[in-house]
């Protein structure tokens, strides 16, 4: 997210209401006009969700209720929103087609009576031209990673020893929760504990992570509880294991998951239920409510896309080792995944009731194969992880 200063709307503040909003639309362009009767410092801010929003606040400005709630655009804007924030308000412009900021100003009222305008001028653009164009906070804060890196960096950071990487490994059900039974009675809660111990087994092998396994023996643990155990643990990656079932048992071969654009809003919905409304250690709550759903969506769509880029290695991994279905990598919405701020993928190893499929489930030679290509995906990820930051560092010139 980027925000600008405050502009004056006009040559004071004043107590300010909103009369309306306009839109002149062309083909590759849209004036928006606020239409207010007294002046109101502004700001505008936006983020890249979807094809880019803009946020534009008002200071001291009151919003008639008819004015509130979702509203139509035109051109380049879908649809807007005017929200109440504080002692003002605040208007949400989502966009139809992504557009940049060409410039922004104020037409002031020339006599008592006459309308003060706010103006902004869209046009067609590239995503990164839209991101370009958004004023700079007067903070700095370009984004929620350095909202977040302000928030949480400890003075002495820098002479630290980059931490390994955490990997919490969940073996899917457990205890009294059997999961699917395969032809032959071999239960999913098994093949799935056999499956993490010997994940990380690996992976402490090649010392290259703290492992954590949110269970190391047949022992019932609850959704909710295993996505918390991720998040204390601080962990870089999530990788819960299961075994697919279905009723038709021709049916064979391995699937990963990550979280849907459903699941995504089902996890803001969580948050706000329990009031745990905190990522990568920060606080939202000591936000504004515009501003923490905000960051927490920024956050979700961050953790998302870090999910979509390990579930694409892990399935490029597995592929010519263990059968796989068409379409390997999926979304769903599924609860063990919703946590907003670790990258995590449901990994489906097998359809147990697939006869071919469960013998593999119980071999440990295709479960030391399988796991082995899982753990290469996980060495991949982090190395184009650190390919990347290096590449950023050396664009910025940080050494």
């Amino acid at each position: 997210m980027a925000a600008a200063a405050l502009v004056l709307a006009g040559a004071t503040a004043q107590a300010a209401e909103l009369l309306g909003v306009r839109f002149g639309p062309s083909e590759v362009a849209t004036r928006v006009v606020f239409d207010l009767a007294g002046p109101a410092p502004y700001e505008i801010s936006g983020d890249d969700e979807g094809e880019g929003r803009i946020f534009v606040r008002f200071e001291g400005l009151s919003v008639p209720p008819a004015q509130r709630g979702a509203q139509t655009g035109k051109g380049h804007v879908a649809g807007y929103a005017f929200a109440i924030e504080g002692d003002g308000a605040a208007a949400t412009l989502t966009l139809d087609r992504t557009a940049r900021i060409k410039e922004h100003f104020v037409l002031p009222a020339n006599a008592p009576g006459e309308k003060t305008r706010v103006v902004l001028d869209l046009e067609t653009a590239d995503r990164a031209a839209f991101l370009a164009s958004l004023p700079e906070r007067a903070g700095g804060y370009q984004d929620i990673a350095d909202v977040i890196k302000a928030a949480t960096a400890a003075p002495t950071a820098a002479a630290q020893a980059p931490a390994k990487p955490v990997i919490v490994v969940d073996a899917g059900h457990g205890g009294s929760d059997p999961g699917a039974v395969g032809p032959n009675g071999t239960h999913e809660k098994t093949v799935t504990l056999a499956a993490a111990l010997e994940l990380a087994k690996i992976l402490e092998s090649r010392g290259r992570y703290e492992v954590v396994l949110t269970r190391d023996k047949d022992t019932k643990i609850g959704l909710e509880k295993r996505s918390e155990l991720a998040r204390e643990a601080g962990a870089s990656l999530f990788i819960s294991l299961h075994a697919d079932a279905h009723e038709n048992s021709k049916l064979r071969g391995g699937s990963v998951y990550t979280l849907s654009e459903k699941g995504s809003r089902r996890s803001a919905l969580e948050a706000r239920r329990k009031g745990d409304y905190h990522v990568y250690s920060l606080d939202l709550a000591e936000f504004s409510p515009d501003v923490s759903s905000i960051l927490f969506a920024k956050a979700q769509a961050t953790t998302r896309n870090a999910s979509s880029d390990f579930a694409d290695v892990l399935v490029s991994h597995l592929s010519g080792v263990t059968p796989l279905l068409n379409n390997s990598h999926r979304t769903g919405d599924l609860y063990v995944l919703l946590a907003p701020d670790v990258p995590a993928v449901l990994f489906e190893l097998a359809f147990i009731s697939n006869k071919a499929d469960e013998a593999n489930l119980v071999s440990p030679e295709w479960r030391r194969r399988a796991m082995t290509s899982v753990a290469d995906a996980i060495d991949d990820y982090f190395a184009r992880k650190s390919v990347i930051r290096q590449a950023a560092r050396q664009a910025s010139g940080a050494h």
